[in-house]
């Protein structure tokens, strides 16, 4: 089990520096005055302590302790760099995922795998979101992205 206890470790320090990142993007997007995107982004961000509180709860009931660095979380300074930050964010948490999915299966746990799956599916849509908006961004251009954001 010491694998998946790392596994878990591993995906704690992720999401404590995703939600770090994730909050910190609210924060710049509402100062320059999207409060619209600001509310809707807070809204895809709102089940990570959820999601937190999973992974902890999950390791602690194999037996783990909780043991993990909160990684440098990659704030961007303006709406644009929010954004793009966060697709990065999204797009390397797909492949993560993947990979603690098939280690968990690998280690005959069906049931971190299941959670891992789970947690799969709401990062997919985050990310779905995350490249509409940034698409709207690019085809509108930010002045009037921003005036249908406010």
């Amino acid at each position: 089990m010491n694998k998946i206890h790392d596994l878990l470790n591993e995906m704690l320090a992720v999401y404590w520096s995703a939600s770090i990142q994730h909050r910190s993007h609210v924060a710049v997007i509402a100062a320059e005055g999207a409060s619209l995107l600001a509310t809707e982004m807070e809204s895809k961000i709102a089940d990570e302590p959820e999601t937190i509180i999973k992974l902890q709860n999950r390791l602690l009931d194999l037996g783990g302790q909780i043991r993990f660095t909160i990684k440098h979380p990659n704030i961007g300074t303006n709406l644009r760099e929010a954004l793009e930050n966060d697709y990065e964010l999204q797009k390397n948490a797909r492949i993560g995922l993947n990979q603690w999915a098939e280690t968990a299966s690998s280690e005959h746990d069906a049931t971190t795998r299941i959670l891992i799956e789970e947690i799969l599916a709401d990062e997919e849509e985050h990310l779905s979101w995350l490249e509409q908006e940034l698409d709207f961004l690019e085809k509108l251009g930010e002045p009037l992205y921003l005036s249908k954001r406010m």
